[in-house]
């Protein structure tokens, strides 16, 4: 009996090559995935090409490298939104961050629907702490808990860690590792981000993000770079560029804002160039005490 089976294990895939009928192969990934969870931003950074991870203005930093909170003094609450119409992602985010003293402390919330015909819904809660060391070395650590129901299915834990560095007032290093507890989740992938930013004349801000992903056989990065300009300390008007290599993706942005002492509106658009042709549009409200 045994020999039997093993003839017919060699003989039936021959068989059904030659009557054309192959055995079924198993679902081939998109060839232009859509935005996925590293999308997440609010206005602001989205129209910078997703450079803000040493910014550190905005409630943002949370997720991002939460080591920039306590690089500012103030109490901060936000409210943001987007929508990519062709991709069917969106996100609705709100978040409060207070760095009044030496330890920071900020709250986010992020509710998202994406994936395409592989929809996912998600609900990521971040808490991070940031301290100030002194005025130009900051440490933080996040924690990120993962609710994602559908087509990926998580209920974990993971956590972000980072350190921003301002060798001199105006410029401001940092580095940053994220989801370095690995879920074994397709959707929650550690990488690592280095980024510059500068504040230049009191109103220029030009700024840098290398993420590096090597999760895969070979490292893979993305490059992000902004600019913000801000118009007679009011309105700020910013552009931006991304080319991430890490899931094929060609982004231009840009975006307005209006604020008054840190309170504000901002507006964003964020253009694919090719790929998957997402057209994301982001609005973000923003309230802050202190400086």
């Amino acid at each position: 009996m045994w020999r039997l089976a093993v003839v017919l294990s060699l003989v039936a895939p021959v068989a059904l090559a030659q009557d054309g009928m192959e055995p079924p192969a198993e679902p081939a990934a998109p060839a232009h995935p859509g935005p996925d969870l590293r999308d997440f931003g609010h206005a602001r950074t989205l129209a910078m090409g997703g450079a803000y991870m040493s910014l550190g203005y905005g409630v943002e930093s949370i997720g991002g490298n939460p080591a920039a909170l306590s690089a500012f003094k103030r109490y901060q609450m936000e409210a943001s939104g987007a929508w990519d119409i062709p991709n069917g992602m969106g996100f609705a985010t709100v978040g409060l961050a207070d760095s009044t003293g030496p330890l920071a402390m900020g709250l986010t919330y992020h509710f998202a629907t994406f994936g395409g015909l592989e929809r996912r819904w998600g609900h990521i809660t971040t808490v991070a702490l940031s301290y100030a060391i002194a005025d130009w070395i900051h440490v933080a650590v996040a924690g990120r808990h993962h609710v994602l129901i559908g087509a990926s299915n998580t209920n974990s834990v993971t956590m972000n860690a980072g350190l921003v560095i301002k060798p001199v007032p105006f410029i401001s290093i940092g580095v940053s590792g994220h989801n370095l507890i690995n879920n074994f989740n397709r959707d929650i992938t550690r990488f690592f981000v280095a980024s510059v930013s500068a504040m230049l004349f009191g109103q220029l801000s030009p700024c840098f993000d290398l993420r590096a992903d090597f999760n895969g056989p070979a490292p893979r990065f993305a490059y992000h770079g902004g600019l913000e300009w801000l118009i007679a300390m009011t309105v700020p008007v910013r552009l931006g560029y991304q080319y991430d290599g890490i899931m094929n993706h060609h982004y231009v942005s840009g975006g307005v804002g209006w604020f008054v002492q840190g309170s504000g509106i901002d507006l964003a658009y964020r253009h694919e160039i090719g790929g998957a042709e997402g057209r994301m549009l982001a609005l973000t409200l923003k309230l802050q005490l202190g400086q």
